[in-house]
Parts: structure tokens; C-alpha cells; sequence
């Protein structure tokens, strides 16, 4: 890795943006910086090392507990320096860009970034990219001084970033840089949603019962029954306590969900990287003083583990990340019990909302009530990214998609595996 852990923008003339009322200018200093009539001082410096991510560790978190939504997990510090305390030790092609905009000093936006390459193309994606499931940026600003520092932002990215192209998937509608991605990015053809139930519409797990009509309890006690009787003992749910019981069960969960994947011929790229668990293992799971919580529930009959849920808790949020069961019971459908079980307990334990994540599927309706809209966005700084984003995100890969996904079983599975760590990004 280099040894300095920041770039620094160039020097500019000073530029004013329409509407924002401030003026970009580089005042001689070492850093590009933005004035507001004298009386601001705006530095953009990118910290291009894990080092120079954790020197931001006590700002980052400060601006993440003050002004970070809680949709924000994937930008959270914990997130980000556990992703970069496993991969980028690996040296295999990915580092940091992290752009960081300070007012006076004081940082006021984060835009986390990383770059990597698409086979022979350099690319500029959000931090953790392929695990993240929603990208954005933390911000203590809204408005015009929000674009005004994207911007400047963006001009870092323009003139230091040397990649062909921008890409930005999974971002959410309700996004603190959706605005500016809305107006200066284009929109690849790639749109998903992310369900989620709004737990606060329940005023206890009484009420979250009557959402089910007469038939779903019936099938659940069913389940229940079926599996009780199955290992002759009484089902019992709840948190995997934190240390080598959760890391055990991580390692497990893992197992089982590859497993099945590979049975239905999906292709999941964070599942199938080898530095999954190591990875998972790093983000804090005991919950002391922190943002981001890492939560592992399990489903047992005594000694026998059924199923699983890896989580995580973030400002009231609960996000259900990954969901496994033990290969020999899919017909048992445990994960229908597992999932009602899990939202009474976030419900209980006081959490506002219980995200599903991306994809929208079948499956998730059930337990969701709303779906959030989730775009991919991007911008081509060379003509081999134009001809990526112009090809490849807005016709090809759709066509892709769908050829993949109308394959029968033993060949989705060759096509999704063909290559495990690169897979188009399909």
C-alpha cells in the first residue's frame, strides 16, 4: 500500500455554484478548500490507505452518531473498518478512496469509496461493495450546501480517482446523495426495491399477531408441530451469546446457506467470497458503546441447531443480512417460524423497523409492508467506461439477467460459478 494515506485536490480558481451560496477556491494551501465569504474554510481530502481510514475513526464516528440515519449501517465506521481490516490486507487490486469534506475543520460529509477493477476496467464503487447493501453518504448537511460539497467532492473523483468508471449500485430513493446522483450521474437500467416492515405500527406482539390471516397461523403452528415431533424436543429461539458460540455458528450458517444456493444454481457474490466469515467475525457483536450490532439468532430443538438468522441492529433498525437452515429441512419450511420469530423479538427489544434488504422476492412479502425503491446510477470518466455503462448497465446486462435466470438449474449453476469472484456483477 502507499505510504501517504490522503490526496489532496488540486488547487482550483475559485468557482461559484449557482444557487448554493458558497464559492469553491484553493486559498494556497495544501488541500483544495471552500469559503463562504470568507468566513468557512471547506478542505476535500481522500484517505487512499486502512490507515488513513482509521485516523478518521473518531470524526467518522461522530458524524455517524450525529447525523447518520438509521439506514446508514453500511457507512457506518465498525462496517467500514471491518471490511477494510479483511480485504484490504488481501492486496488483491482494491483500495480505499474515501473523500472527506470538512467545514471549519469539522467534518461534514463522507463519502465512502473504493477502487477495483471489472476486468480490465478500474472502477469506482462504494466502500465494501459487494456486501454493503445500500450505498450513501454521511452528511451533517442538507440542500445546497450538500450539492455544493458533492460536487467539490466530485471534482476529486474526476481529477484523482485515474478509473474509467463510476458505479454506484443499491441506492436507496430516500438517499442523502440521491439528489446529486439524480442530477449529474445516469441511471444504469437496473432497479430493485428493498422491503421492510414497519414494526412501530405494532403496539405489541399481540397486534403484530393479528396481521396473519387464519390460514398463515395455522401453517406456522404446523411447522412448529412437524419439527417438535421431528427431534422429540420443545423449539427454542434466541440470541447466540457473543465469543466462539457466535463465531461457530457464523461459520455454520454460512455453511448451510452456500449449500443451498448451490442446490437452487444462485449465485450470491458476498457468499460466495472466501473471506466471508473473517469478515463477519471482525464487526462488533456485543453491542457496548457502539453503533453497529451484530446479531446471530438461532432456532433449536435441544442440542439440534434448525435455522439462523444473522443481523444486524443499527438506530432502531433491524437488518436481516443473511437467513440459513440445515440443508436436510428445507421442506420443513423453518425459516417461515424463524422469520415470525424474529420480528416479534425486534419488536420487543424496541427497534422501529425490520429490513429485508435487496432483492425484492416472493418470499419477502410476507413479511414486509412497504418496499423502498433501489437504483444503481454511474459515470463514465474514459471511453472504455462509456462503453461499460452504455453497453453493458444500460442494455447487456439486463439481457443478461434474464437469459441467466430462465437457465435450467445445472446450468445456472456453471454460469454463476464460472467465475466466483468477478461474475460480472450481475
Amino acid at each position: 500500500m502507499a505510504s501517504s494515506p490522503v490526496i489532496h485536490a488540486l488547487k482550483e480558481a475559485p468557482r461559484a455554484l449557482p444557487g448554493a451560496g458558497i464559492v469553491l477556491s484553493a486559498t494556497g494551501g495544501t488541500s483544495g478548500d471552500v469559503s463562504t465569504s470568507g468566513a468557512d474554510v471547506w478542505e476535500v481530502d481522500v484517505a487512499t490507505t486502512l490507515s488513513g481510514m482509521e485516523r478518521l475513526e473518531a470524526d467518522w464516528r461522530r458524524l455517524e452518531q450525529e447525523h447518520g440515519d438509521d439506514v446508514h449501517a453500511f457507512q457506518s465506521v465498525d462496517w467500514c473498518l471491518a471490511w477494510g481490516r479483511t480485504f484490504l490486507e488481501k492486496d488483491d487490486g482494491v483500495t480505499p478512496f474515501v473523500i472527506t469534506v470538512r467545514r471549519s475543520g469539522r467534518l461534514v460529509l463522507l463519502w465512502p469509496l473504493m477502487r477495483c477493477r471489472l476486468g480490465p476496467l478500474r472502477v469506482l464503487c462504494w466502500l465494501s461493495d459487494p456486501f454493503s447493501q445500500y450505498g450513501d453518504v454521511l452528511t451533517a448537511l442538507e440542500g445546497a450546501s450538500l450539492m455544493a460539497a458533492m460536487e467539490r467532492a466530485w471534482w476529486t473523483v474526476r481529477d484523482h480517482s485515474r478509473v474509467d468508471i463510476v458505479r454506484l449500485r443499491h441506492v436507496r430513493d430516500d438517499a442523502r446523495a440521491r439528489p446529486f446522483l439524480k442530477d449529474f450521474f445516469r441511471r444504469a437500467a437496473w432497479q430493485d426495491g428493498a422491503p421492510w416492515m414497519d414494526l412501530a405500527q405494532f403496539p405489541s406482539e399481540e397486534a403484530y399477531e393479528k396481521r396473519y390471516t387464519k390460514e398463515q397461523r395455522r401453517r406456522r403452528k404446523r411447522i412448529r408441530k412437524a419439527l417438535e415431533k421431528a427431534f422429540g424436543e420443545k423449539l427454542d429461539f434466541g440470541f447466540v451469546p457473543a465469543g466462539e458460540e457466535i463465531s461457530e455458528n457464523v461459520e455454520r450458517l454460512v455453511e448451510e446457506k452456500r449449500a443451498w444456493l448451490t442446490k437452487k444454481g444462485l449465485m450470491s457474490r458476498p457468499l460466495a467470497n472466501p473471506h466471508l466469515v473473517e469478515f463477519l467475525s471482525r464487526l462488533p457483536a456485543d453491542g457496548e458503546g457502539r453503533g453497529l450490532r451484530m446479531v446471530v439468532s438461532c432456532l433449536r430443538a435441544g442440542e439440534h441447531r434448525i435455522s439462523w438468522e444473522l443481523g444486524f441492529r443499527f438506530k432502531g433498525r433491524h437488518y436481516g443480512y443473511i437467513t440459513a437452515h440445515e440443508r436436510t429441512l428445507t421442506r420443513s419450511s423453518p425459516t417461515r417460524l424463524h422469520m415470525e420469530l424474529s420480528q416479534k423479538c425486534a419488536l420487543r427489544d424496541g427497534m422501529r423497523v425490520f429490513d429485508l434488504l435487496v432483492p425484492v422476492a416472493p418470499h419477502k412479502k410476507t413479511w414486509s409492508s412497504a418496499v423502498e425503491p433501489v437504483r444503481e446510477y454511474f459515470m463514465p470518466l474514459t471511453v472504455a467506461g462509456r462503453i461499460l455503462g452504455e453497453t453493458y448497465l444500460r442494455h447487456l446486462r439486463p439481457l443478461l439477467r434474464r437469459v441467466v435466470e430462465r437457465l435450467p438449474r445445472d446450468l445456472r449453476v456453471k454460469a454463476c460459478g464460472w467465475r466466483p469472484d468477478m461474475n460480472l456483477h450481475l
